[in-house]
This record gives structure tokens, C-alpha cells and sequence, in this order.
């Protein structure tokens, strides 16, 4: 007779380990080939995250810089401290020049886990979004006149980012004649019907509201075959240093003023 343990035959256990196996000759007699890790494909520049007052410093110049380039009128007040820029919940990236170290790109990140997204002030969200950790995208600025995918790389390192922290997606406001950028970038129209919002933290000036699901656009821009989604998807970038800065950020390299820290609790 057979003994229970006979009877009750489920196969191999998951954690049944079968390393033996990698090294087995196949069928042909030569042993699998294994994974090849893909290539680095090498940027001209890095990005990073903010994790000291210089680095802000240098991104509050490029701000002034890039926006006098569009917006005159406004070139003084994007060169002027942010206190958006000192709130918890918001992390900022640039990206630096290898060659001249000049900072050629910057975009700045608010997470709603303890306030509303600023954007909020101006909109109402859709009812499926209400209640889910989501990021909001602003001074998304690029040195210009710089060759380089700059935009677009900024944009993965915030993917990487909200994917890592689990931050369902990316909202963002955008002015008419930037829209075929955001699209190319993986963004949709939010409402679906191209309205146009007066944005409080953008001078109230009109933007389209724009969403990017972290995960779901993935497989969308698949079906429409978008020009970026090789950059995105399917190619390794180790001048992308979201992971690198993080622990830079988390080990207190950047001590925010005290008087600061004060008013992100009172704001």
C-alpha cells in the first residue's frame, strides 16, 4: 500500500530548487545560452535627482533661463526660490551636460500622499483618479536650443521614479502649443474633450490637463507605435541615476533650512 505521502504527489515544490538543471546539455548536446544583460545606450548627459542647495541653485537658473526664452514677462519670477521645491512630497530631477556640467533640463514632481496635487486647485480630477497616489509633473524645462533628448529622458527617470514608489500616474498641465510634445511623451487629454484651464500656479495662464498612467501606457503607446517608446521601454540608460540619487536624497546630504522645514508644515 502506498504511504500518504505517495498518494498526495503535487509535483515539485515551488521553492524546489532545480540550479543542476541551468547547466543541463539540451537536446542538441551543448548547454542553453544564458541571459545576456541588454547594452547601456550612453546618454550625452545624466539626470539626477536635487539633493543639495546648489543643485537647486543651478536648476532655479536654468528656470529663469529657459522660461525668459518663452515667457519673458515671467523670467524673473521662475528665477526667484520656489517654497513649492522644499515641500515633502516633491522631488526634483535635472539633467547635467557630461562634457560642460552645465544643467540642460529640469522637471520637478509633487506627490498627493500628503497634500492635493497643485493642479487640484484649478480642476477637479475625474472620479476614477480620486483617491489614488498620483504625481503631478511642473517646470518641466529644457535648455533651449540643447541637441539632446533631454524632455523625454527627464520624463522616464519620473516614470522609473513613480513606478518604484508606486504612484498609479502622472498628471500634468500644458499649454496649447506644447501639446504634440506631452503626447509624443505618452500623455492623453484627461477629460477627453481638449478643454482649456486657467492654471493658478501657471500665471493662470490656459493649459490642456494631461494624464500618463504609470503602467497602463505602456502597453497603449505599443499599439500606437509613438516615436519615444524605444527610449522608454526597451532601452537601458545608465545615465538615468533615479536609484543612485535617492540614496543620496535619503542620507541627509541635503539639509533644508529649519525655517523652511516650518513653513512646509504650516503651508
Amino acid at each position: 500500500m502506498k504511504t500518504r505521502d505517495e498518494r498526495l504527489d503535487y509535483g515539485a515544490r515551488s521553492n524546489d530548487s532545480q540550479f543542476a538543471r541551468l547547466d543541463a546539455p539540451g537536446h542538441d548536446g551543448q548547454a542553453p545560452a544564458r541571459p545576456v544583460a541588454p547594452a547601456g545606450e550612453a546618454l550625452a548627459f545624466r539626470v539626477a535627482m536635487v539633493a543639495s542647495e546648489s543643485e537647486l541653485a543651478r536648476v532655479q537658473a536654468l528656470r529663469q533661463a529657459a522660461y525668459g526664452h518663452h515667457l519673458p514677462q515671467l523670467a524673473a519670477h521662475f528665477g526667484q526660490p520656489d517654497p513649492v521645491d522644499r515641500w515633502p512630497d516633491v522631488s526634483i530631477f535635472f539633467a547635467e551636460d557630461k562634457a560642460t556640467r552645465r544643467v540642460v533640463g529640469s522637471a520637478r514632481l509633487q506627490c498627493n500622499r500628503d497634500r492635493p496635487l497643485q493642479i487640484e486647485q484649478s480642476t477637479v480630477l475625474p472620479l476614477h483618479l480620486r483617491g489614488l497616489l498620483l504625481g503631478e509633473i511642473t517646470r518641466l524645462t529644457v535648455l533651449a536650443g540643447y541637441p539632446h533628448p533631454v524632455k523625454v529622458a527627464l520624463v522616464k527617470a519620473v516614470r522609473l521614479y513613480c513606478v518604484a514608489l508606486q504612484i498609479g500616474g502622472i498628471v500634468c498641465a500644458s499649454r496649447p502649443s506644447l501639446m504634440r510634445q506631452y503626447v509624443a511623451l505618452g500623455f492623453e487629454d484627461l477629460y477627453g474633450d481638449e478643454r482649456l484651464v486657467p492654471m493658478a500656479h501657471g500665471s493662470n495662464l490656459q493649459h490642456r490637463v494631461l494624464y500618463r498612467d504609470t503602467v497602463g501606457t505602456e502597453g497603449r503607446n505599443g499599439a500606437r507605435q509613438q516615436p519615444g517608446d524605444a527610449f522608454f521601454f526597451n532601452s537601458f540608460h545608465p545615465d538615468i541615476q533615479v536609484f543612485d540619487s535617492l540614496m543620496r536624497v535619503a542620507s541627509g546630504l541635503w539639509q533644508r533650512p529649519a525655517a523652511e522645514l516650518r513653513y512646509n508644515r504650516a503651508a
